[in-house]
């Protein structure tokens, strides 16, 4: 059970990263300017 608990944990974090990751690029894709997307860049880099 140890390692299924494990397995379903990781599979957890793995999509919730794959998600953070979509909504990082849809903010990239929806700014206005490359530099406000450079901005965007930079401060998701920080979190």
């Amino acid at each position: 059970m140890t390692r299924l608990s494990t397995a379903l944990a990781a599979a957890r974090t793995t999509r919730a990263r794959r998600r953070d990751e979509r909504e990082l690029q849809r903010a990239m894709a929806a700014a206005p300017t490359q530099e406000s997307a450079h901005e965007i860049a930079a401060l998701a880099t920080r979190f």
